[in-house]
């Protein structure tokens, strides 16, 4: 039913699950073991449906990747740590200014890393590929060593992406995490629905740091995206184990869940591409900046380990 395939994209590893009907889900593992595509074939002259953005070259992997961050993994930290700079028990820490259009720390230390191949196991219903990363805090912004361990399983129509980090060190260490996946229809976002359920946007200053408040999101109630643009935070105000952001227009429903109980994927990050043809939904712990004003900041003891779950699935295929 299910089988892998090694298909590097250039230089850098990637694994493609592939199930008998076609359906295909690729892993960047060379590339922040990064959700680089995702195709189903449809009722519609049996095509492969993708629902993914990706790197589909190395030529154009090597010229976005590091504005566009497709698919990857977010860690120890996802998405803004102000000025590159954080405090932790009266220390400060100094990260690498990783964009052009702010002095701010961007996506973690895991994002652009190698990942290793751990195993892939599969049976009639669903294939499961599992990767790890061992972070030795041998960088000065981050002295805190942790073992990362993904594993992504897919059916085909749904996949489900699950986490487990340990502290190996002998302190507490602080954390957060998040995923960067890009959706897509297979057209212009402008024509989907969008629908963000029981939700408060996470205001900002003027260089994209929360300021601390919120407000009621009532604009995506299952409404046309149309020209707007979108580049926030969501909280979640929910505490359930399957949050759900529908995605959909007349022909296709996508559903992406998080677990959203306390200590979970309590946010999510929404971001509309400049060339309208995907939208980044991606599942969060925390609001940006976290490090620093350290709202609902994770804390693990040495040797303990978080556990967490994401996924999406198509219906109507």
């Amino acid at each position: 039913m299910f089988s892998l395939h090694s298909t590097p994209l250039g230089s850098v590893q990637r694994f493609t699950i592939r199930k008998h009907d076609g359906a295909e889900l690729e892993i960047l593992i060379g590339w922040g073991a990064g959700l680089n595509a995702w195709k189903i074939p449809t009722k519609e002259n049996n095509a492969l449906l993708e629902l993914l953005y990706g790197y589909r070259d190395e030529e154009t992997f090597q010229k976005i990747q590091n504005d566009t961050s497709a698919g990857v993994k977010l860690a120890p930290w996802p998405g803004r740590t102000n000025n590159a700079l954080w405090n932790w028990k009266g220390t400060t820490y100094k990260l690498d200014n990783n964009v052009s259009w702010a002095k701010h720390a961007l996506h973690g230390l895991l994002h652009q890393k190698k990942w290793e191949f751990k195993s892939f196991e599969s049976n009639e219903k669903e294939a499961v590929l599992t990767v790890a990363y061992d972070w030795t805090g041998n960088h000065p912004g981050f002295p805190f060593p942790f073992a990362a361990e993904t594993s992504f399983t897919f059916t085909g129509e749904s996949f489900t992406v699950k986490t487990k980090t340990q502290n190996v060190g002998s302190e507490e260490m602080p954390y957060a995490e998040g995923f960067h996946p890009y959706f897509s229809l297979g057209e212009k976002i402008d024509n989907l629905m969008l629908c963000i359920p029981n939700a408060e946007k996470i205001l900002v200053d003027e260089t994209d740091i929360p300021t601390g408040e919120r407000i009621l999101e009532t604009r995506f109630e299952n409404n046309l995206i149309g020209k707007t643009f979108i580049n926030d935070c969501f909280a979640i105000t929910q505490e359930s184990k399957s949050s759900e952001i529908k995605l959909s227009n007349s022909k296709h429903t996508l559903s992406i869940w998080q677990d959203s109980q306390k200590g979970k994927y309590r946010f999510v990050q929404i971001y509309t591409a400049p060339d309208r043809n995907s939208i980044a939904i991606e599942p969060m712990t925390n609001e940006p900046d976290v490090l620093n004003h350290h709202r609902e900041l994770i804390v693990l003891k040495p040797g303990q380990s978080l556990e967490l779950e994401w996924g999406a699935k198509i219906s109507n295929v």
